[in-house]
This record gives C-alpha cells, sequence and structure tokens, in this order.
C-alpha cells in the first residue's frame, strides 16, 4: 500500500538510508558527478530502491555521500550506514555498494528504506568531499505495491523501528544453541561485507542483546549438556550479552509433541522428578554463577504446551497438578541460586488464545509462580500475525507478566544446502513473504513490529546460525551422520555470509 504523500519526501528517504558505502577513504570526485535514484516498490513503512551514483572525475574504490536539505526539517531513519547529522546536514558512510567504479564510472548500489518525520526533500550533495552539481533525477514514486516484502533484487529489508506507542522490545534474542558445535568444526561467518568474524560479533552488531542456549541432560553427542553450556555460557558473557538458559529435563529434544524424560530420571514418579528437577535446575544455575556467568533467565521447560516430563507432568483431564509440582520445584531453584534470574514458562501457543488461556490458567490456580510468559510463533504453523498479537495483549494483560516470543524464523531460500531434507521448503511459506533474503528480513522485521506494538518486551530468532556443515547435525545420537533440516532458515547462507538485510531492533 502507497503511503500519500511520499511523492517528493521519498527522495530523500532513498538517499540517506542507502547513501554511503564501505569505510571512506580519501578520493575526488569531478564536481559534475550525477545522482540517480529508483524507487521500485512499496509497502507499508518502507520501500525499495536503487542508487546510481555517475560521472564520477577520478576512479574511487570507496565513498561517503552527504546530502543538505532546509534547516528544521527532520532526517530520515537509516541502518547498513554510519550516520551522522549536523544542522541540515547529514553525512551516511560504511554502506555496501556494488558496480563498476572508475574515471567517468559510477558506484551504483540497491537497499531498502523507511521513513520518518517530515521526509526532507535534499537541496545539495557531496562525494567525498566534492559537490555533485550534475543534479538529481529518478523516479522518487512507483507504482503501489500491496507486498510487505521488498523485490529480490533490493538490498536490505526495512529496518525495525521503535513504536511510536513507545513500547520496546528490551530482549533482542538469538538462539545459537548449534553454534558451539559448528565453531568447534572449524566453521566460518562472514558479515555482510565479506569480511569474517566471529559470528557473536556479528549478530551484537546487527542489534543482538540476549543468548539463548537449550541444556539437554546427558545428549549422546555432549551436545548441550551441563559442561558445554557451562564453556559456551564464558563466551557469551564475554561478548558482553545477556544468558537465557532453556532447560529441556530430557537429553533430546522437547517440543508440544515429545517430552521424553532423561534416560538417569526414566523409573522416577513425580515426587522423585521434583527432587530431579529442583537439584538439576538449582546445579546448573549454580555452576554457571560460580564461573561468574549467572544466568540473566531461565525456561522451566521447553514449548510445555500439555506438561513435560512425560507421562508423569503431562496435563490429563485438565489437572494440572504434577505440572504444576514440577515447576514450582524449577522456580524455586533458580531463586534460591540467583533472585534476580527471571523464570520463563513457555508454550507453543502463540497460535491460539484459548489454548494459552487454558495453559497459563491451570498453571496459575494450582499457584504456580513465573516472571515471563514465553511463546513460539513460526507463521507457517501458526498463523496470522494478528492473531499472534491478540494473543500477545492478551497474556500480557490476563496474568500481569512480560511476554517474549522465545523463538521465531524465516527461510531466505527453498535450496536445500545438504542431505536432510528443509523442515520448511515452500517458495511463499506465508502470504506476502517470499522464501527469499528479502522475504526472511521482512518476516521477521513483522514480527518484531507486531509483537513489540501487541506489548512484547522480547523476539527470538531460532537458530540463526545454524548453517549447514557437516557433522553439527540435528540428531544428538548421530550428530556425524544427521543433516541439518533448518539451513534455509539461518541467517548465514550455505557459505555462512550473513543476510545482510536482517536486524533486531527495540
Amino acid at each position: 500500500m502507497k503511503r500519500p504523500g511520499l511523492a517528493l519526501p521519498l527522495c530523500a528517504a532513498v538517499l540517506l538510508a542507502g547513501a554511503g558505502a564501505v569505510a571512506a577513504s580519501p578520493a575526488s570526485a569531478a564536481s559534475g558527478c550525477r545522482v540517480t535514484y529508483a524507487v521500485s516498490s512499496e509497502w507499508p513503512g518502507g520501500f525499495g530502491a536503487n542508487v546510481t551514483i555517475d560521472n564520477l572525475g577520478d576512479p574511487i574504490s570507496s565513498w561517503t555521500l552527504a546530502w543538505s536539505y532546509s534547516a528544521g526539517q527532520q532526517v530520515t531513519q537509516a541502518w547498513n550506514a554510519t550516520v551522522t547529522q549536523s544542522g541540515p546536514r547529514v553525512t551516511a558512510a560504511n554502506a555496501g555498494y556494488n558496480g563498476s567504479v572508475g574515471t567517468g564510472g559510477s558506484v551504483s548500489f540497491g537497499f531498502n528504506g523507511s521513513w520518518s518525520g517530515s521526509n526532507p526533500v535534499p537541496t545539495a550533495f557531496t562525494l567525498n568531499g566534492t559537490p555533485c552539481t550534475g543534479g538529481v533525477s529518478g523516479s522518487p514514486s512507483p507504482t503501489p505495491s500491496a507486498s510487505p516484502s521488498p523485490s529480490p533484487s533490493a538490498s536490505p529489508s526495512p529496518s525495525p523501528s521503535a513504536s511510536p506507542t513507545g513500547k520496546r522490545l528490551t530482549m533482542l534474542g538469538a538462539d545459537v544453541s548449534t553454534l558451539q558445535r559448528a565453531a568447534d568444526l572449524g566453521a566460518k561467518y562472514y558479515d555482510a561485507s565479506g569480511a569474517q568474524r566471529d559470528p557473536l560479533d556479528i549478530l551484537k552488531g546487527i542489534g543482538v542483546n540476549y543468548v539463548r542456549l537449550r541444556i539437554w541432560n546427558n545428549p549422546a553427542s555432549g551436545y548441550n549438556n551441563k559442561a558445554k553450556v557451562l564453556q559456551y555460557a564464558r563466551t557469551v558473557k564475554a561478548k558482553g550479552l545477556k544468558l537465557l538458559v532453556d532447560f529441556h529435563y530430557s537429553d533430546t529434544w522437547a517440543d508440544p509433541g515429545k517430552q521424553y524424560k532423561p534416560a538417569a530420571w526414566a523409573s522416577h514418579g513425580i515426587g522423585q522428578l521434583q527432587t530431579d528437577v529442583y537439584n538439576y535446575t538449582y546445579d546448573v544455575c549454580s555452576s554457571l554463577k560460580a564461573q561468574g556467568t549467572t544466568p540473566d533467565s531461565v525456561q522451566i521447560g521447553n514449548e510445555i504446551n500439555v506438561g513435560m516430563l512425560w507421562n508423569d507432568g503431562k496435563v490429563v483431564d485438565n489437572d494440572f497438578t504434577n505440572l504444576s509440582l514440577l515447576l514450582k520445584a524449577g522456580y524455586n531453584a533458580t531463586k534460591a541460586c540467583n533472585s534476580g534470574t527471571q523464570v520463563i514458562i513457555h508454550t507453543a501457543d502463540a497460535d491460539s488464545d484459548a489454548n494459552a488461556r487454558w495453559f497459563y490458567d491451570g498453571i496459575r490456580a494450582k499457584g504456580v509462580p513465573w516472571d515471563i510468559t514465553g511463546l513460539s510463533y513460526y507463521c507457517y504453523w501458526h498463523g496470522t500475525m494478528s492473531n499472534m498479537a491478540s494473543v500477545v495483549a492478551d497474556m500480557k494483560s490476563r496474568y500481569g507478566k512480560d511476554v517474549i516470543l522465545a523463538e521465531t524464523a524465516y527461510p531466505y531460500t527453498t535450496a536445500n544446502a545438504d542431505g536432510t531434507a528443509n523442515v520448511i521448503s515452500s517458495s511463499e511459506p506465508c502470504s506476502g513473504y517470499q522464501a527469499t533474503p528479502a522475504g526472511q528480513a521482512a518476516n521477521f522485521t513483522a514480527v518484531q513490529n507486531t509483537a513489540r506494538d501487541a506489548g512484547a518486551i522480547g523476539v527470538f530468532y531460532w537458530e540463526p546460525t545454524w548453517y549447514a556443515v557437516p557433522g553439527n547435525g540435528w540428531d544428538p545420537a548421530d550428530i556425524n551422520g544427521s543433516g541439518d533440516g533448518w539451513d534455509n532458515q539461518a541467517i548465514f547462507d550455505r557459505n555462512g555470509r550473513l543476510n545482510p538485510n536482517v536486524r533486531w531492533a527495540p
């Protein structure tokens, strides 16, 4: 949908959001350099565009574009660039570009942007310190598009922006539970410019401030048992990131369809299981605390829609008694370890307010305490974002507790990078969002914006670093021989390079 009144202001939005380059270096350009732009698509809150700067007088390998506007106007929000403002002058640098650069040549780049304020119309442009007197031309307003995602040829997607209501996301999270194994196997990660870097540094640079790590009691592969989590928690905390520990209380995957007891607890009844949960939770939390990596939050169970530690902890005939005993044990152990650690109770009920009420009403009636309500939301399984927003808003209002989306993700391709079929393979898993890098980013942006506006305080992307690396399979009993069905939903491609479109934002 085209926003009214954007025909002139968009040229300013285009030139700020995308102007710039990799680190600026001394260079010059003839004063006749020209700026040409073309907005290729619009949707609510954003647009895709292409910009070309040509008629360059000297070869340049990097550049900085500055533009001026009438005093008193507001600038447009920008990302994928270092943007500074001094009065009516804005300078953008350190954004990626492509195309030929040389005497009389040009610099071209594509990007996505959003706008705010009065969307100032630029009055002058300067390239590497030299004014461009060749003028500005182009098409600031394209044929309106109803698509919420940009065209595949456009570069980064709209950056999430703070809600006009003043609501913020404070838990900007990534579940990187397979990253430790990837690192041990020598996997390499590259930022948007192609520079090899530590993946946690890359994630932190695009907005992540919270890491989620699952913990299994005794997985056959060792990943991720207590020792592995303790080891990687030191890496996480050393980066200045917060830590969420996701207790599955299992030796393998726990989710709405399976909640297997750890083998060591297999014969235990509900009485012993309470002790097991308390002792295990307290031991892990205390061990983390002792090494200076106290968890900021923990989940007591993972996607426990109908309970955990089945069958003893399963909710049968609406009886929450046993589950409530286990949840209380986990909560009490966490608070005994560290009173400031927040306890999350996590279901995959973002699809149904009725189901969510049934569960959280059920545990509340049994006196279960918790600090944060956690929900999973994958649009291809849990439906529309408007429905998710209703569930988030109701959970916050009904229980008076903060809400997070503990998991979300979206594919960037339909291609499969290994011998294990992708979990999601459709070219458009959710209406309006193609399985492309731009579509992936647009979906994640929309999820963040929707959750934020509904009152959530956090969104966690599930396994953004799990691209296909031989030996980092999904099955803890055969980690070397199994593959990765999530590789097309990572935000790093099969070569380990970041999707430059993706951002986390408060």
